[in-house]
């Protein structure tokens, strides 16, 4: 049997300088073969990128070190080598990419001079030997025209752009393996097939292994051949990529099954992990999953649960594998909602001909020389205690849409948005204000968005104070609190500063400070998108509830369509600044007829491989919004392109289901 190409063996790698040492990975054991992918599963905060700077070498300074077990690359025991030592092993049999390229890219640097670096440093290439070989990088990672982009920097290329840059500069190396940290976070489900699909390729052609880091159960369903789950610091789950999707054992990771939110769950509530992951720096007696456990017995309390193999390919650590193995895997949740999808109500917005064009000024005088296309004539209508999901790439004007509503960009702004029967584009000064309290937005990143000077309390209060909600501080104070327990926090944290809660937290309370007004309609922009899939369940719960005790509006903004697919009433496609495609969202998911609407549905990975759709993929990325292209903006990218596609804009087809596309008439 051929030797592992890694083996970590009850490694341990703690951060020393506190009052007691954080044990962020503490007893991890697993082996990655050659050519192999395994994937690494868990929350925010469960040692998994801790892990990964263990083996490179990276570990937070000062403080952090390996202090005990082993970590071997082809048999060679890398644990305790000398920095000195292991810059001959980073870069070059061991790279490394990290979640967000924008910050892991010198953004002073060409993107040519940063892959050049790693030749020059490892490979010992330099002048035409070192410029040939950065051009056949770049082809092999898929950017078009390299011996411009060579010259290009981080600025000026789209964030799968970046991605495929930071692929490349690993790749300069010829690593035996590729550590690949949350490699698609943030991009679009197009995006996210290229980076992924170009992965495999790369990883046929060279034969290397693959370290994936990832909370996606669909990326590591469609990428890994076998898997691991962590937890607060410790292995619990290792299977084949077959024997983890058909039949997962911990109950940590059957959890993580059932908060997952699809189509065929929009009836039931998602089921959630309550509370979060314990803090490292104690010392555990039990098994650390035991507070959050729906099985937990008292043995798991008092001692910690010992490794158990059910299979040659398939362990936990669980006291209660036995009983566990025989129980059905239930994916759905048992508690019922409310929810109606038939019901209509007269329409609370009705957004007619919206545009936004923002001006592109150059020269001394600033001289408009065009107009970046951001909004390009789009109309909606949003009916009360309904959601309508806004879903597209990035770039495509899905968040200015949003801000268009809310009267935030006015000098940019045309059409004609209707609020309650009144055009709030008519309104200004005090009129405009106090109907901002109707219409209140959460933001994507919820710490950048609060002050981190101001209590939760005072964050929460601020929206009071400018509506003139509440004159008695005393009164102001009870709403906080009774907003902070409606949203799942306790009262008693009102006194706390943002950098004192988890990102799960942070975003309740910007649900709490939108609350605060008492809205009819919320603009919630990517509200989910950089949460754990337990934390999402939390949040996509709440929202629901909130929605069917208050009757919220929600405008939803996504590019995550099994969000969608669970929250919304309604979904409207975007591209390009129009929308594509519009309707009822189990008519647009489950019988799409925009091709763009079709790639992004065949893009979404599956957690059965063997039912992923065929892929449509789509060459290139969105056409700038300052030069769209003549005819249907899509055409240049669509695999069903005919030449009246070049010619005109196609007009909308459909009743209920309406679609912008010459295959349906227009």
């Amino acid at each position: 049997m051929q030797a592992p190409l890694l083996q970590l063996d009850n490694l341990k790698a703690w951060i020393e300088g506190g009052q007691y040492p954080v044990r962020a990975v503490d007893g991890v054991t697993l082996t990655i073969n050659k050519g192999e992918t395994f994937a690494l599963l868990g929350e925010s905060g469960c040692g998994k990128s801790m892990t990964a700077l263990a083996i490179m070498g990276l570990l937070p300074s000062p403080g952090g070190r390996v202090v005990d077990g082993s970590i071997q690359l082809d048999g060679d025991e890398i644990s305790a080598y000398s920095e000195v030592a292991m810059r001959e092993i980073r870069g070059n049999r061991i790279a490394m990419i990290f979640q967000e390229p924008m910050t892991s890219l010198n953004p002073v640097l060409t993107i040519g001079e940063q892959i050049g670096e790693v030749l020059r440093c490892h490979k010992g290439l330099k002048g035409e030997g070192e410029r040939q070989r950065i051009l056949e990088l770049l082809d092999a990672v898929g950017i078009p025209d390299p011996p411009n982009r060579i010259r290009e920097y981080p600025h000026q290329l789209s964030g799968g752009m970046k991605q495929r840059v930071m692929i490349a500069i690993a790749l300069a190396g010829d690593p035996e393996l590729l550590i690949a940290d949350e490699p698609t976070t943030a991009l679009d489900v197009t995006i996210q097939l290229q980076v992924l699909t170009l992965l495999k390729e790369l990883q046929q052609k060279t034969g290397m292994a693959i370290l994936l880091i990832t909370h996606d159960l669909g990326v590591a369903a469609q990428m890994a051949d076998r898997i691991g789950v962590m937890y607060a610091g410790q292995m619990v789950e290792v299977a084949d990529r077959q024997g983890f999707y058909q039949q997962p054992a911990h109950p940590y990771s059957r959890k993580l099954f059932r908060a997952l939110p699809d189509m065929d769950k929009r009836n039931v509530t998602l089921d959630m992990i309550d509370g979060t992951v314990p803090s490292l720096s104690q010392q555990f007696s039990g098994c650390r999953f035991a507070p959050r456990c729906d099985y937990r017995i008292d043995s798991c309390e008092r001692s910690e649960p010992p490794w158990r193999q059910l299979s040659a390919q398939h362990g936990a650590r669980c006291h209660l594998l036995e009983q566990l193995d025989t129980a059905q895997v239930d994916t759905q949740a048992t508690v019922q909602s409310t929810v109606d999808d038939n019901h209509q109500e007269q329409a609370l917005l009705s957004v007619k001909n919206l545009k936004v064009y923002f001006p592109v000024q150059r020269g001394l005088f600033k001289k408009t020389v065009g107009h970046v296309h951001a909004v390009d004539d789009i109309s909606l209508d949003l009916g009360k205690a309904r959601t309508l999901a806004l879903v597209g790439e990035s770039g495509c004007g899905k968040t200015t849409v949003g801000k268009g509503i809310l009267q935030l960009l006015r000098q940019y702004t045309s059409g004609d948005i209707v609020f309650e029967g009144q055009s709030l584009n008519t309104l200004s000064g005090e009129l405009l204000r106090k109907r901002r309290s109707d219409v209140q937005i959460i933001f994507q990143d919820p710490y950048s968005s609060m002050n981190p000077r101001m209590r939760v309390r005072d964050i929460i209060e601020e929206g009071m104070l400018a509506q003139g909600i509440l004159a008695d501080a005393g009164q102001r104070l009870q709403r906080v609190e009774e907003l902070m327990q409606q949203v799942g926090l306790r009262a008693d944290m009102k006194d706390r500063y943002p950098h004192e809660f988890s990102g799960g937290q942070r975003q309740r309370i910007c649900i709490a400070r939108a609350l605060a007004v008492n809205p009819k309609l919320i603009v919630c922009d990517e509200p989910t998108s950089a949460l754990d899939v337990s934390v999402q369940a939390q949040i996509l719960n709440l929202l629901k509830e909130l929605q069917q005790r208050l009757h919220l509006s929600y405008l939803f903004i996504s590019h995550d369509l099994s969000v969608v697919a669970y929250l919304a009433h309604e979904v409207a496609v975007m591209y390009l600044g129009r929308i594509v495609e519009k309707g009822p969202v189990e008519t647009v998911l489950n019988k799409p007829r925009h091709p763009y609407t079709r790639a992004l549905l065949s893009a979404i990975p599956r957690l059965d491989p063997d039912k992923q759709s065929d892929v449509i993929r789509l060459e290139g990325d969105i056409p700038s919004p300052i030069n769209p292209p003549t005819g249907c903006h899509f055409h240049p990218r669509c695999p069903e392109a005919m030449p009246v596609c070049r010619e005109k804009y196609p007009g909308v087809s459909g009743d209920e289901h309406t679609t912008r596309c010459f295959l349906y008439g227009s």
